[in-house]
């Protein structure tokens, strides 16, 4: 009884409410095997991240970000984070590094409509 409350309390709250008694009775009558287990892990983990969407994208930005720094300081490009782009290496490496959290900067302060908006053809 414990480990399917725990399996049920893996994935997020608006699915929780919607479709956890359903679920939870489903795993009391079958037998909860470790390959029962990993299922229900991968896919309550995928829907975690597709319900944080933000988050998600702002945790993999700052991986991204992180190794980029990490590969420009080893490759003698730079020997912090803020560098000016005085090569054509080092300008590649500064737009990979900062372009992505750029690009999240405009798809959150520019709501979806005006974007679609601004960008169609008159």
């Amino acid at each position: 009884m414990g480990l399917n409350r725990v399996l049920v309390t893996l994935y997020p709250k608006k699915w929780r409410d919607s479709f956890g008694d359903e679920f939870t009775a489903l795993l009391e009558e079958s037998p909860v095997t470790p390959a029962v287990v990993w299922d229900v892990a991968i896919h309550a983990g995928k829907l975690q991240v597709l319900s944080h969407r933000k988050a998600t994208a702002a945790v993999l930005l700052l991986a991204w970000s992180a190794c980029l720094e990490y590969i420009s300081v080893h490759a003698h490009l730079t020997a912090n984070i803020l560098w000016a782009p005085t090569s054509p290496e080092r300008a590649l490496a500064l737009v990979a590094t900062f372009g992505p959290w750029i690009a999240l900067l405009i798809a959150t302060v520019i709501p979806s409509t005006r974007w679609r908006a601004w960008h169609q053809c008159p």
